[in-house]
């Protein structure tokens, strides 16, 4: 199984569906964004998550039917600092310049390399320690763009059609307005956006379908601290190296 792809897809999963914003003109006196609809107040949020330098998405999703936790921050240089965890091992990952390393434990490795010759004396040599892996290694390609992840809200406009405003509520203490949408297959999406400040996605919801998940968005425009791990702790795949010198 590819890593990067089964986090780029649970992320996706969760959130694709929000390029799905509606037009529904349900209207109260007393609802934020009076006199928008919910595709145009949708389409606001999206555009300010895209914008943002910086955020971090932690939640519970589900890639290929398997559930997959992700917490990440990340910023539009890739610079990124996170960790996931599947029903097949967990790791930590840090891009930071233009390395990506990644600490995984046992199962996550053997899970990585699964099919090739020697992968559990290969995964027992690889638990616990910090890898620097070569540019494009389909592990970890897309695990800190930022951009890449985002773009996939807004990839599909015809997907915006149908969503009603619902609820102001609370996330995370901070006061959102509920998007919801009701999809065939009973999946219902759901997106909190922020009603003070910038239009900022707060929080996904996809109930019911194929891939039900949670992604919450917080952190907005924090530095985020990544740096690479000691040089002594690495072991540089990219070079062929049992460690970094």
């Amino acid at each position: 199984m590819s890593v990067s792809r089964t986090l780029a897809a649970s992320v996706i999963c969760a959130t694709a569906a929000i390029g799905a914003a509606g037009c529904s003109d349900d209207e109260s006196s007393d609802q934020p964004f009076k006199g928008q609809s919910a595709d145009q107040v949708a389409a606001k949020a999206v555009t300010a998550t895209r914008n943002a330098a910086s955020l971090r998405m932690a939640g519970k999703v589900s890639a290929e039917g398997q559930p997959l936790t992700v917490d990440f921050h990340v910023d539009t240089q890739k610079n990124c600092k996170g960790r996931m965890a599947m029903e097949q091992g967990s790791a930590d990952v840090v891009h930071a310049g233009q390395a990506t390393y990644v600490k995984g434990d046992e199962e996550f490795w053997a899970n990585a390399a699964k099919g090739s010759a020697g992968r559990q004396k290969q995964a027992r040599a690889l638990s616990g320690r910090w890898v620097k892996v070569p540019v494009g290694d389909a592990r970890t390609t897309g695990l800190c763009d930022k951009q890449g992840f985002l773009a996939d809200m807004d990839s599909d406009k015809s997907e915006r059609k149908g969503m009603t405003k619902g609820d102001v509520t609370t996330v995370n203490g901070r006061k959102a307005i509920a998007l919801e949408k009701k999809k065939g297959g009973g999946e219902t999406v759901t997106m909190y956006v922020a009603t003070e400040g910038k239009p900022y996605i707060l929080k996904l919801d996809q109930s019911g379908g194929e891939n039900p998940g949670t992604v919450v968005f917080s952190d907005y425009e924090k530095p985020v601290k990544a740096a690479p791990p000691p040089a002594g702790q690495v072991i540089d795949a990219t070079k062929g190296d049992k460690a970094a010198s």
